[in-house]
């Protein structure tokens, strides 16, 4: 029985060189505390040369701070935009160089996609972001341990908007309004199609959401605790 269960761990792990450890996921941050009414809004992939700034206008006519969570070549790209969100005061995370997924490598890559987007964010603005979302969610427990050693918390979201696939706005704002709590980290993109429809649901939800009394914070001001 002994032998069985000693080839059955070795199988899994051959399968699964990557997962991650109980321990170690409890270092990953999905949500805030529910027992507030903080919430915050995530935007993914950006900055985008137009399309950031029209979130950040519309951010800004709701008085809202929002977090960023940037691709390095992008910053590269298009550091008007990106130097104009980190102006009106949103916080900024690391979300690699090249949008590369983490998950499935073990090696020097991860921790130079993270230090190359650290690098350029602070050569254009002089920010360090303490912050870290793997694209797509997707992580092992190398690329936990690379952005633990880099000081960066990772983190994940509550709320999926899956506003990628460009589905309809009111799609969009069903999804939110039904999964929304207190606590809750919302994904969105910036960087987005140009018939994604993520704008028209925002100018939907972001009056909804405030008028339920949800507070919105900066990832960083809802994990403080």
């Amino acid at each position: 029985m002994k032998k069985f269960a000693a080839l059955f761990l070795s199988a899994l792990i051959l399968l699964f060189p990557f997962s991650v450890s109980a321990q170690n996921e409890l270092h990953v941050i999905r949500e805030g505390d529910r027992s507030s009414m903080k919430i915050a809004l995530t935007f993914d992939d950006g900055p985008h040369p137009y399309r950031t700034d029209e979130v950040l206008n519309l951010l800004e006519k709701y008085h809202i701070k929002a977090t960023f969570f940037v691709v390095g070549e992008n910053v590269s790209y298009y550091p008007e935009p990106f130097k104009r969100t980190i102006a009106l005061g949103h916080e900024i995370g690391n979300h690699t160089y090249h949008h590369k997924t983490l998950s499935g490598t073990c090696d020097a890559t991860i921790r130079e996609e993270i230090r190359k987007t650290d690098e350029i964010i602070f050569k254009t603005a002089g920010y360090r972001p303490k912050i870290f979302r793997p694209p797509e969610g997707a992580y092992g427990e190398c690329a936990l341990k690379a952005a633990q050693s880099m000081d960066l918390r990772m983190i994940l979201w509550t709320v999926d908007t899956r506003d990628w696939e460009r589905p309809s706005a009111q799609t969009i704002v069903e999804r939110v309004m039904a999964n929304v709590k207190g606590g809750s980290i919302l994904l969105f993109h910036d960087y987005m199609h140009k018939n994604a429809h993520t704008l028209e649901a925002l100018e939907i939800i972001l009056p909804k959401l405030l008028e339920k009394g949800f507070e919105f914070v900066t990832v960083s001001e809802l994990i403080e605790r």
